[in-house]
C-alpha cells in the first residue's frame, strides 16, 4: 500500500498552482494509474477529503469519544493511497517515488497482510 501525504499547507499549494500546473498534475497521476493498470499491478487508489473533515472514534471501556480532526498530530496528514501488487519491496517504492505527491509531501510505502478472512 503506497499512503500519501501533505503537510498542512497542501491546500494552500495546490490553490496557489496556475490551472495549467493543476492539470499536468492531475494528467500525471492519471497517466500513472494507467502504467498501473498495463503492468497489471493496479488494484485501487482514492484520494481521502482534507484532514479537517476527519472524526477520531477511539472506545475506551465502553465509553465513546468522537473527536474532530486525524488520530495522530503531525507534520504531514495522509491524502489519499494506492493499493498496489508487486514482486518486491524495492518495486514498491519504485512505483512510490513515481507518484507526483512524492515531490510536495511524502509517499509510505506499507506491506499489506497477508490474512484469510
Amino acid at each position: 500500500m503506497l499512503l500519501t501525504y501533505n503537510a498542512p499547507g497542501g491546500k494552500e499549494i495546490w490553490a496557489a498552482m496556475s490551472e495549467a500546473e493543476r492539470i499536468s498534475e492531475e494528467a500525471e497521476y492519471r497517466h500513472l494509474i494507467q502504467s498501473m493498470r498495463e503492468e497489471r499491478i493496479f488494484l485501487a487508489a482514492e484520494e481521502v477529503k482534507h484532514y479537517d473533515a476527519a472524526r477520531t472514534v477511539p472506545l475506551r471501556d465502553g465509553i465513546l469519544s468522537v473527536s474532530d480532526g486525524p488520530a495522530v498530530n503531525a507534520d504531514e496528514f495522509l491524502t489519499g493511497y494506492f493499493l498496489i501488487e508487486v514482486e518486491s519491496f524495492e518495486a514498491a517504492v519504485d512505483w512510490a517515488a513515481r507518484i507526483p505527491n512524492a515531490r510536495t509531501g511524502s509517499v509510505e510505502v506499507r506491506p499489506v497482510m497477508d490474512i484469510d478472512w
